[in-house]
């Protein structure tokens, strides 16, 4: 674990050979995290292994590694492995590395359904290939074959529904009719959700009515958010309704996420309702939205931003205040109000949705013609001032601003990098980043500074992981629980210490250190997380260390707890919880738990509810 943990592939690799069997299962296995491609010629030995559970470790780590070159070679194992769990492994770990000639090779392989671990492999090798963004019409077609099979098991009709959801095509009416009768009798909730997601992909009138259905006979709120993602497809005039009535759904997250459609399909003539429809919904980030609609889709944008800035200065609550404020970012004639609260602000959240808006000011599709306006009136031009705010941002030192901002000079519509002579101001910065605390901000900055000077920077700057204490890894119950004491009610997580030793480590450290008391949630995404963490309040907050990336053969569920990260081996304080299964994130995201009690508590969770703290269950 310690080799693991280093990123040691040479010293690893000395334990292909061992003798043991359960040091060479750990070995592979460790490479699923470590993913060196120099490790694949040793790894693809051990497909070899006497021991199934070596191969099957084996298989998972190629397929993290994500080589095109280990498809071929998990392609010839599997035609010679008679154990048919191994087999399925193969089959995955081929999803997450092959390319379109391989998922040709996939969809034609026969498989008969006596073989459930085979053909569940072969479902969720298709899933692998989609969620990467590798499917054709065939795939298509052989996934909705799964689906309707009255022969495929429970588990081969959810590992095909996820690879229906991820595919950007359109279904067909007869495939439609397939996947309605395989909702109507299924049982199994995960792929009832994705086949209600996958819906929207054929826009007949009957699969619009069969989506309004589920919006408005389903219990499960789960449902109803799939149905309206759905809808999202169909034309404006023919859902529109269905979304106004949503807005006042019994559950908040469907509230929300009808709220959220508005923000992206909606029309100028509607742009009064959106108002209308702000005065009586009861949620404030239902609210905040349709504010955002009514500013950004209007001609006379001026009336409903004065009505938000009235809005934000009664605002008790700072995160309706800076949703409030990011809303502001549909109109520029409110630039000197945001700017002057983002940097007057103590607030992190408030200046960084502040500079949000700022940064959409300035993207917006008017802001030239804005502009022309402002320059025959105040004799200046706006993008001097965006090219200052940017940089005035960045020398701020606040780790939200400075990672916007940067993005923001990197936009190349802007062609900001012409404004700046020189980059020493973002090298100032990047000097001045607490390390790893800063080290998105950090990234950042070097990336703008290679977009300007038209260089390429690879290299990570050193980062200071917490080192494995074995001492007190070892002290640690292997059924560990600890209880998360909220505003909205309590929830239980049962930890994995064996498989994730420094992320449980770090996370106990941090709980005896009242670390995470009075915290809030800062981020909600109907139907997919809820995350919390960060001492700053806005996701861009952290402890000054990080811990590496722990991956393992786990699938992410309802309940699974992960760590947050801004990429492999960023890891640090901020967790998750999530609504759903997500398989996009197996083997990408550290998961070291399950809610175990108290789900439905996750479920009602808002952000900006308190987390007032978490503290170790003593059994």
């Amino acid at each position: 674990m310690d080799l693991q943990y280093e990123r040691n592939t040479k010293e690893l690799l000395k334990f292909a050979d061992n003798n043991s069997s359960k040091y060479r299962e750990a070995m592979a296995m460790a490479f699923g995290s470590v993913q060196d491609s120099i490790a694949i010629t040793k790894l693809s030995e051990l497909l070899n292994d006497k021991e199934s559970g070596v191969r099957i470790a084996a298989a998972f780590a190629i397929g993290q590694i994500g080589h095109s070159g280990g498809a071929s070679i998990l392609f010839t194992h599997f035609l010679s492995e008679k154990n048919d769990r191994v087999k399925k492994q193969m089959l995955e770990a081929i999803g997450k590395c092959g390319d379109e000639k391989v998922l040709q090779g996939i969809i034609d392989f026969d498989i008969n359904s006596e073989h459930d671990d085979i053909l569940s492999g072969k479902a969720i090798s298709l899933a692998r290939f989609s969620i990467r963004g590798v499917f054709n019409k065939a795939a298509l077609g052989e996934v909705i074959k799964l689906i309707g099979s009255a022969k495929s098991s429970g588990n081969v009709k959810y590992n095909a529904s996820i690879a229906l959801t991820r595919m950007k095509l359109e279904i067909s009416d007869e495939q439609f009719d397939t996947l309605i009768a395989a909702f109507k009798i299924g049982k199994v909730i995960n792929t009832k959700l994705n086949i209600v997601l996958a819906a929207g992909k054929n826009k007949s009138e009957k699969s619009k009515n069969f989506l309004i259905y589920v919006l408005n006979e389903s219990e499960d709120y789960r449902l109803r958010i799939n149905a309206l993602r759905a809808l999202s497809g169909f034309e404006y005039n023919q859902v529109n309704e269905t979304y106004f009535l949503a807005l006042y759904d019994s559950s908040v997250n469907v509230a929300i996420s009808a709220s959220e459609y508005f923000l992206q399909n909606g029309q100028n003539s509607d742009a009064n309702e959106y108002y209308n429809h702000s005065n009586k919904v009861n949620n404030w980030r239902v609210l905040a939205n349709l504010l955002t609609s009514a500013i950004k889709y209007s001609d006379d944008k001026k009336r409903f931003s004065e009505i938000v800035v009235s809005k934000y200065k009664t605002a008790l609550n700072n995160y309706e205040k800076a949703w409030l404020l990011k809303a502001l970012g549909g109109d520029l004639s409110k630039l000197e109000f945001v700017k002057g609260v983002v940097f007057s602000s103590k607030i992190s959240i408030i200046r960084s949705l502040g500079i949000e808006a700022l940064v959409a000011m300035r993207t917006g599709n008017q802001f030239e013609e804005d502009n022309k306006k402002h320059e025959s009136f105040e004799k200046n031009d706006l993008k001097d001032e965006f090219a200052l705010i940017f940089k005035e941002a960045i020398l701020s030192g606040d780790v939200a601003m400075i990672s916007i901002a940067s993005g923001a000079i990197r936009n190349p519509k802007l062609n900001l990098k012409n404004y700046y002579k020189s980059t020493d101001f973002l090298t100032v910065a990047m000097k001045n980043c607490d390390l790893p605390r800063q080290i998105e901000a950090y990234l950042e900055l070097q990336k703008t500074i290679d977009y300007i000077n038209g260089t390429e920077t690879s290299k990570m700057p050193e980062i200071n992981y917490k080192e494995l204490n074995w001492d007190q890894i070892t002290k640690i119950k292997s059924n560990q629980k600890i209880e998360v004491i909220s505003s909205k009610g309590n929830f239980i997580i049962q930890l994995n210490v064996e498989d994730n030793p420094a992320t449980v480590m770090a996370i106990i450290e941090l709980i005896k250190s009242d670390f995470y008391k009075n915290k809030h949630i800062h981020r909600v995404v109907p139907n997919f997380v809820i995350q919390d963490g960060c001492p700053r309040g806005d996701g861009w907050g952290s402890p000054d260390f990080s811990i590496k990336s722990e991956f393992y053969n786990s699938y992410y569920e309802e309940g699974s707890f992960g760590m947050a990260s801004a990429g492999k081996d960023t890891e640090s304080s901020q967790w998750f919880v999530t609504h759903s299964p997500t398989p996009h994130l197996d083997g990408r995201y550290t998961m070291f738990g399950k809610v175990i009690d108290g789900m439905e508590v996750v479920h009602k969770i808002e952000v900006g509810d308190e987390i007032e703290n978490i503290r170790l269950i003593e059994e």
